[in-house]
C-alpha cells in the first residue's frame, strides 16, 4: 500500500452498508478496511431469500472489533425488507457518537441512505459501489422506476462511483440516457479475490477428474447444460466427477435431472458452506470450473463481473464458460478460460479434451493463476481508494 494512503486511512471513519447472501465484496472491503482505518462501521442486511436473515453490525476502532449486534429475524414480503434495512441503517448510524467521513453503499438503494445521512450532516461524503446493473431490475414497474431514481440520483450527487464492469457506464447512457460526462466520475473496480490466501496446488494433487461449479443455484447459473453433459463426459472419463457448492431454489430441480440421467453417484451437492475459506481449499482441490451462464438478455450477468471467475482463477482452474460476462473474451484470450456455446454436447466435447490433454491442462492451469494475481483484493482496494479520497 501507497505510504500517503496509509497514513490517510488512519485518520478517516468509514461505514459500509451492504445487502448479503453468502459472500461479497463488501465484505472483503471490511476484510480490507478494519485494520487500516480509524473506525469502521459495517452494516449487513441479508437478501430475504436467505435462510438467516437478521440485520447486523460490526463495529471496529482501530482494528479491534469492539462492538457487534444483530437484529430481529423479520419475516417480511421482499419490498419491506427495504424498509426495516432503512430504519436499522438510520438508527444505527444515528447511535454512533462518531460521524463518518466516508459511507460506501454497495447497491443503489444503500447509497441513496447514505446521501439522506450526508444531508443530514451524519457523514461527509458517499461512495457508491455498484455490484449490478439491470435495465429491467423488478418486474414491478414501480420498483423499478425507484431503481433507477435511486441510481440517477447517486450518479449526480456521490462523491464517486464504483462500477465492477466496464460496460456499466455505457448501460446507463443507453438505458437511463445518464451521460458519462454529466455524471460524477465513475471508475472500474473489478470484483476480486485473496490470492494469497487462496491454496495453489499442482495437477497431481488435484482431484484430476473433478469439475467445479461455487455459486447460488439459479436458473440463470446454466448447471441444466453441465448435468445434461455429465453422461457425454462420463462414457469417454469415467472416474469424472462434478462438485456443486453452494445452494439455491434450483438445487432440488438439478437433482432431479441428475437422477433421471443415472449421475447421481456422481455429482455432490455440498449445501450452503459458511466459511469461504473453506469453499477455497474445495477450489483447489478441482481440476477445471464451469461458469456456463443462460444466454439471457435480461440478466444482470451480462453487465456483472462474477466473482466466482476471478476464485476460480485464482485456485488454478481452468473454466468453461458461456460468452453472457463481458470478460469472457479476456479470459479466453489469456487462455485461461475456454468459451462454449449453451449446449451439452459442445460442453462435454471441450471437457472431455482439455482433461484428457495434460499438457494444454498444465499450461491453463499456469495461465488461470498468473492471471488472477491482478485481482488479488490489497491491490484492487488500494487503486480503488487511492482515486476516491480527497
Amino acid at each position: 500500500m501507497k505510504k500517503s494512503l496509509k497514513t490517510k486511512l488512519k485518520q478517516l471513519n468509514f461505514v459500509i452498508v451492504s445487502h448479503i447472501f453468502a459472500t461479497g465484496p463488501a465484505l472483503d472491503l471490511e476484510e480490507y478496511l478494519k485494520d487500516k482505518v480509524k473506525s469502521l462501521f459495517f452494516i449487513g442486511h441479508p437478501f430475504s431469500f436467505r435462510k438467516e436473515i437478521n440485520s447486523f453490525y460490526r463495529f471496529y476502532k482501530d482494528g479491534k472489533l469492539k462492538e457487534e449486534h444483530k437484529a430481529f429475524g423479520w419475516r417480511f414480503p421482499e419490498v419491506l425488507f427495504y424498509f426495516k434495512d432503512s430504519f436499522y441503517t438510520f438508527w444505527w448510524i444515528f447511535k454512533q457518537k462518531e460521524n463518518f467521513n466516508y459511507y460506501i453503499g454497495s447497491d443503489n438503494f444503500s447509497a441513496f441512505l447514505g446521501l439522506i445521512l450526508k444531508k443530514l450532516g451524519k457523514v461527509d461524503q458517499v461512495i457508491l459501489y455498484t455490484i449490478d446493473y439491470l435495465p429491467q431490475r423488478f418486474k414491478n414497474p414501480v420498483l423499478n422506476k425507484l431503481y433507477h431514481f435511486f441510481d440517477k440520483t447517486c450518479l449526480k450527487n456521490c462523491k464517486i462511483v464504483w462500477n465492477v464492469s466496464p460496460v456499466m457506464a455505457k448501460a446507463r447512457e443507453e438505458f437511463d440516457g445518464l451521460k458519462i460526462e454529466e455524471c460524477v466520475p465513475q471508475i472500474l473496480v473489478s470484483l476480486g479475490m485473496w490470492h494469497k490466501r487462496i491454496p495453489k496446488l499442482p495437477l497431481e494433487k488435484k482431484d484430476r477428474y473433478k469439475i467445479v461449479f461455487m455459486g447460488h443455484i439459479l436458473d440463470k447459473q446454466g448447471l441444466d447444460i453441465v448435468v445434461k453433459a455429465m453422461p457425454l463426459i462420463l462414457k469417454k472419463i469415467p472416474q469424472v466427477k462434478l462438485l456443486i457448492i453452494g445452494t439455491g431454489p434450483d438445487e432440488e430441480r438439478l437433482k432431479s435431472i441428475a437422477k433421471k440421467l443415472e449421475v447421481e453417484k456422481r455429482i455432490e451437492f455440498t449445501g450452503y458452506v459458511e466459511d469461504h475459506k473453506d469453499v477455497e481449499k474445495m477450489l483447489a482441490h478441482s481440476t477445471v470450473a464451469v461458469a456456463t451462464y443462460k444466454p439471457d438478455p435480461g440478466s444482470f450477468t451480462n453487465w456483472a463481473d462474477p466473482s466466482k471467475l476471478k476464485n476460480y482463477l485464482s485456485a488454478g482452474l481452468p473454466i468453461f464458460l458461456t460468452s453472457v460476462p463481458p470478460v469472457a473474451k479476456e479470459l479466453e484470450r489469456a487462455n485461461c478460460a475456454i468459451i462454449v456455446p449453451y449446449k451439452e454436447n459442445q460442453l462435454a466435447e471441450k471437457i472431455i479434451y482439455l482433461l484428457n490433454n495434460e499438457v494444454m491442462l498444465k499450461q491453463y492451469i499456469k495461465n488461470a493463476v498468473n492471471f488472477a494475481k491482478q485481482y488479488d483484493w490489497n491491490l484492487v482496494f488500494t487503486n480503488a481508494l487511492s482515486s476516491s479520497l480527497d
